[in-house]
């Protein structure tokens, strides 16, 4: 089917805050911005279901005129992360989380956010409050704005971004976009795992289709698991409801009924549910008992209110959500099952990604016009993320549209190779055939096997086993995919689109947690049950070279802080990075 011709200045992939200020931040600078979205305008990607806290240091939030925590500092704030990341964290990127985000807050606040409430180093509103001001924004500015639009590969000349190949989900036809320089803000993976506590859009088409076009990706071992989110009843499973009573108070116990945090050393304890430390300890804790078969049926432990009454849980839910009318216990049939005393089957689930796409202080791919940002990006968070994603995106969209913006000042566009687009067009067709494999079923099976053996705890053998499934899936299988001939809407070839995607970084993220034999942050290898500082304080690289992957190492970028050298049990480890942090920042 012929394709339409689209010109731009600078394409902004993605539908959520990191790639709506990446537009407005082109605008600022003068540029021509186009933003496309696979999902519906600003109803897409991470944002809309954000809860959504942003971050910064308590001392400015106090000047700002919040009661944030004024003996706080940002450089305090700066070495918490550090410590919550295990020192893996891009320094460089961290300070500029850091230094930006009052600009940013103060911004949203213009942009006309409600603040729901403030705390120590957080003030709260809602993703639909975040999204929808990005969104009048990016209209006032003057962004052009295509919605229910994926972006397929990208046209490079010479390691240089000439255009990129869209697919408009509603008619079926393609469009050829002609740009000097793309932004990639298209989020996180969640759609590889199931259960998983993401949007259904989120397929991490934007980290594959910047690996397939030469950028390096990094860290993809790295997946932080949020814990406590229901596997049962089935309407509420990948809810973070769970996750949010659990913060109030409550109960885990296994199937023998024993209440199993009790066996890990109090103080890792209680820093470890007390504080936002706990998407990995508790992760962590819940995946050691399923695989030791005291897990419950679908593959969790149990959450009930244990010696937490009722009444006190009630009382903490209307302190932690005001003005949100009980926001977690507003699940009736949740909440129902708690009070009469019932448990409730949760577990760890994925929800966040620690890597990404690699980039510079000015948010650059090693490809020439090729930016990122989000949480698309290996950011500055290390090896586990505690800190806001909220802050991350605006902060990295608006550097990475302004640079964006600079770069097609200073260049003269690539004609883009039209050849190119027709072989990427050829490519995207190979499944409409009437018959082959099932995309929705191949892809549960890959979504399964990924929950259980890429978890918050891996081992040699079932990460090998995995990597033959996909190695499998992506020789034999994926060429196999069947989506009918029907182009308008046809939701089994965006499925088979999205799958290769899938495949693409979990194989990434496989590869890369059996090379690294250490256990670090939200990686943990049961056969290496340390963290070696000695051996693997560096990143794991990804590059790909004609459909291979191929893995190096790099040292992580440090200006102030250093790790402490030698070889330290896991836990032992989570206990001195907690240690480490400071007294504000209580649930962050």
């Amino acid at each position: 089917m012929s394709a339409n011709a689209v010109e731009t200045d600078v394409l902004v992939v993605g539908g959520g805050g990191a790639a709506f200020r990446a537009a407005i931040g082109v605008r600022e600078k003068g540029g021509k911005a186009l933003l496309v979205s696979k999902g519906p305008l600003a109803r897409c990607g991470a944002t809309p279901m954000a809860g959504a806290d942003f971050t910064l240091d308590g001392r400015t939030l106090s000047r700002m005129g919040f009661p944030g925590e004024p003996n706080d500092s940002p450089e305090t704030f700066f070495s918490d992360i550090v410590h919550q990341g295990f020192y893996l964290n891009n320094q460089r990127l961290l300070d500029h989380y850091v230094s930006a985000a009052p600009a940013r807050l103060k911004e949203l606040i213009d942009w006309g956010i409600k603040i729901r409430k403030s705390e120590e180093r957080a003030i709260y509103t809602t993703g639909i409050e975040i999204i929808d001001a990005l969104h009048r924004k990016a209209k006032t500015v003057g962004v052009d704005m295509m919605g229910d639009t994926m972006i397929l590969d990208l046209v490079t000349d010479d390691h240089r971004v000439a255009g990129a190949l869209g697919l408009d989900l509603r008619t079926g036809r393609f469009i050829r976009f002609h740009t000097p320089a793309v932004v990639v803000a298209t989020g996180g993976w969640h759609k590889a795992f199931w259960p998983n506590a993401g949007m259904r859009d989120l397929s991490g088409d934007g980290i594959a289709i910047a690996n397939r076009a030469g950028a390096e990706i990094g860290n993809m071992e790295f997946i932080t698991f949020c814990n406590n989110i229901p596997l049962s009843p089935p309407m509420w499973r990948g809810s973070l409801a769970g996750y949010i009573l659990s913060f109030l108070g409550g109960e885990l116990t296994n199937n023998r009924n024993e209440a199993f945090l009790n066996t890990y050393d109090p103080f890792v304890v209680e820093k470890g549910t007390r504080m936002e430390w706990n998407k990995g300890f508790v992760s962590y804790a819940t995946a050691v008992e399923v695989r030791a078969g005291k897990g419950s049926p679908e593959g969790g432990v149990y959450y009930s209110l244990g010696p937490t009454p009722w009444p006190l849980l009630e009382e903490r839910a209307m302190a932690y959500f005001p003005g949100w009318k009980y926001k977690a216990l507003d699940l009736t049939d949740l909440a129902l099952k708690l009070k009469n005393g019932e448990k409730i089957e949760v577990g760890a689930v994925a929800e966040y990604f620690d890597g990404g796409i690699v980039v510079n202080e000015r948010f650059e791919t090693s490809v020439e016009g090729l930016y990122a940002a989000g949480e698309c990006t290996l950011g500055p968070f290390g090896a586990n993320r505690v800190c806001s994603a909220i802050t991350e995106m605006l902060v990295q969209g608006a550097d990475a549209g302004w640079n964006a913006a600079s770069y097609t000042r200073e260049t003269t566009p690539a004609a883009p190779d039209q050849h190119r687009f027709r072989n990427f067009e050829e490519k995207a067709e190979n499944p409409l055939r009437e018959k082959g494999e099932s995309p929705a079923k191949m892809r549960r099976a890959v979504q399964v096997k990924a929950h259980s053996h890429l978890g918050p705890v891996r081992n040699h053998g079932e990460l090998t086993s995995f990597l033959q499934l996909l190695e499998k899936a992506k020789k034999d299988d994926l060429p196999r995919l069947a989506a009918k001939r029907n182009r308008i809407y046809n939701k089994e070839w965006f499925d088979a689109l999205e799958l290769e995607n899938i495949v693409h970084l979990l194989e990434a993220a496989t590869r890369s947690a059996l090379f690294r034999t250490e256990s670090r942050g939200v990686h943990c290898r049961e056969d290496f049950p340390f963290t070696n500082n000695d051996d693997w304080l560096c990143e794991t690289i990804v590059a790909c070279t004609g459909g291979t992957l191929g893995l190096s190492t790099r040292p992580p970028v440090m200006t102030t802080l250093t790790a402490p050298k030698g070889v330290i049990p896991y836990l032992d480890m989570w206990k001195k990075m907690m240690e480490a942090h400071s007294p504000v920042g209580g649930n962050h």
